[in-house]
């Protein structure tokens, strides 16, 4: 017998017996199929399902077997708030930037005057062009007389003579004073020795017409039209192309040669810029050397005319004692012959003629003295307004400071970016560079939007918080209103990028100043619109409504239960709201809605 290792007896088996060995054909096992990419989707969404269930499993609450603990854990789980009673503020943030009510810009300068060369040189005044020959000719004339021509004519001779030099060579305009009618009148002896009648007749015929043309001049002005401004012989016009008045040059050009730091303090007229000045420099000096060269030039034309003037005088005297000296000679006719008589009459109907025209010029003489005086005045006050302008350009090519205050400079275009100006930067007239602004005047430069700007009134009060400074926190108030609203560009005062937003532009001013607030800084504006001091406030997220009754409610808890109460609603911020009628200080309130089985009533 065969035994465990109990002890237990073990009934014995009897062996088999053994099959004898047959050759056989041996075939393989089958393999099982592979599992396709179907199959392992399947199995990828089952497990996806298991792990679901699982989760959902886990985050399930557990549920107790009683029905009040049930309702106590599922008020446990939602958040409260205590009623308080708190000072509430209806804010309207704003954005903006620093500004100063109180500043000065300085701008570029605008250079006056004219551009070109010419206006700078002298002005060479002349009364005529032959008054020099007419003194000459004149005191020949005094000093002797022309050949005689006959016996008992010398005399008449040699003062028909000196009417004629003195007559040709003092006139204006080319032509003299009448020198082809003196030339004409004076001719009744011959210089050569003897005239025919004919010729002598033939002159004084023409003599009218001659001294008419020569006194109205060859452009029918007078005899001074020639020297008037923009005449043939006389200065530049104002405002020709001589004159300059065109395009800028290198004198115009405005670099900034000399520039104080920005963020400096200054005191009134003080030196804050100044620009390469030494092209105007030069043009002054030029000015100057002009005008006084035209001041001298302008005194010797008056001389002049003074001269001519006594020349003139002198001719009319001349022509009296020959017209005197001519009746005597019609006295000793009867004892001469009568060709000889006839020569005589017609002498003195000449030298009476002579006479007449030289006092009915007088008048026209002075009227061109006076007009040549008048027109070198006007050209040399141009001259001197020219110099004053000249002055003026130097002088404001030095900027000064207008007022105290700090420095702030502006931005221009340079390399292909906005950067702040510079010592070294060309400018254009009338560029604003740099401003001074008062430090005790610092304001608010905002804008609100059109839906908001019913809100405000002059006087709001405010506070300002700066982006350069978080600790930094100071009271403003309202002080203007924009009348016109701008679209919004998408800028830094603006809240939205869309241009069909309108906004208006709002100023505050700070009602506490502090050293560290200087211009261009970014700020955000909390204006206060509406304040309580003691009011019940209850959370914005505890006040609830719903489409099928619009008046609000909260959840205020009584013991176990939720109850639900309408309120009614005062001001509010942005995170409390003022409850004017439904609840009391110290109560809770829901910050969640109970779920129905919480039984609110």
């Amino acid at each position: 017998m065969q035994y465990q290792m109990s002890g237990a007896p073990v009934p014995s088996v009897a062996p088999e017996p053994r099959q004898p060995l047959t050759p056989g054909v041996v075939r393989p096992v089958p393999r099982p199929p592979k599992a396709g990419p179907g199959a392992l989707l399947g199995v990828l969404v089952l497990v996806a399902i298991v792990a679901g269930a699982l989760y959902w499993v886990a985050r399930r609450p557990a549920q107790s077997p009683a029905a009040g603990s049930e309702k106590t854990s599922a008020a446990s789980e939602i958040r409260t708030a205590k009623i308080q009673v708190r000072p509430i503020t209806r804010r309207l943030r704003l954005t903006g930037t620093t500004g100063a009510e109180h500043f000065a810009g300085l701008v570029s300068p605008r250079m006056r005057g004219s551009r070109g060369s010419g206006s700078r040189s002298a002005r060479d005044f002349r009364s005529n062009q032959n008054i020099d020959t007419a003194v000459s000719s004149n005191a020949r004339s005094s000093g002797g007389g022309s050949s005689p021509s006959s016996p008992g004519s010398s005399g008449v001779g040699s003062a028909s003579g000196s009417i004629a030099s003195t007559a040709g060579s003092s006139g204006g305009g080319g032509g003299g004073f009448g020198a082809s009618a003196m030339r004409s009148a004076t001719t009744r002896v011959p210089r050569g020795g003897g005239s025919s009648s004919g010729r002598s007749s033939g002159s004084s015929a023409g003599a009218a017409g001659a001294a008419a043309s020569a006194t109205l001049g060859a452009e029918g002005l007078g005899s001074t039209a020639s020297s008037l401004s923009g005449g043939s012989g006389g200065p530049p016009s104002i405002g020709s192309s001589s004159g300059g008045g065109g395009g800028g040059g290198g004198e115009f050009n405005l670099t900034l040669q000399e520039l104080i730091k920005p963020g400096s303090y200054v005191k009134k007229g003080q030196v804050v810029a100044e620009y390469d000045r030494q092209y105007m420099v030069n043009r002054l000096d030029d000015y100057r050397a002009s005008v006084a060269q035209s001041e001298a030039s302008f005194k010797k034309m008056l001389a002049e005319l003074d001269v001519a003037r006594k020349a003139h005088a002198q001719k009319i005297g001349t022509a009296k004692a020959e017209l005197e000296k001519s009746r005597l000679d019609v006295k000793a006719t009867p004892v001469l012959s009568a060709m000889e008589s006839e020569r005589i009459h017609l002498a003195g109907e000449e030298a009476e003629a002579s006479y007449k025209q030289l006092l009915n010029e007088v008048k026209f003489v002075e009227i061109g003295f006076k007009s040549q005086t008048r027109n070198a005045e006007i050209e040399l006050q141009q001259a001197q307004i020219e110099l004053k302008r000249a002055e003026a350009n130097v002088d404001r090519m030095v900027m000064k400071a207008p007022i105290d205050g700090l420095t702030v400079m502006q931005s221009i275009f340079r390399g292909g970016e906005f950067a702040q100006i510079k010592q070294g930067d060309q400018l254009y007239p009338g560029m604003m560079f740099m401003q001074i602004v008062d430090p005790s005047s610092m304001i608010i430069n905002a804008s609100v939007s059109q839906a908001d700007v019913e809100q405000m009134r002059i006087g709001l009060k405010a506070a300002v918080r700066f982006d350069a400074f978080p600790d930094l926190q100071l009271p403003a108030h309202v002080v203007w209103i924009g009348a016109m609203a701008a679209s919004g560009s998408g800028g830094f005062f603006s809240r939205s990028s869309s241009p069909y937003v309108k906004e208006v532009p709002v100023r505050l001013k700070l009602d506490k100043l502090d050293p560290r607030v200087i211009p261009d800084l970014s700020v955000s504006v909390d204006l206060m619109l509406e304040h309580e001091a003691k009011a019940v406030a209850a959370p914005l997220n505890a006040v609830f409504r719903d489409s099928r009754q619009p008046a609000a409610y909260v959840f205020v808890k009584a013991g176990d239960r939720w109850e639900r109460r309408q309120v009614e609603l005062g001001i509010a911020d942005n995170l409390v709201v003022a409850v004017r009628q439904g609840v009391k200080p110290g109560e809770i309130v829901a910050l969640d809605q109970p779920p129905p089985g919480a039984n609110p009533t």
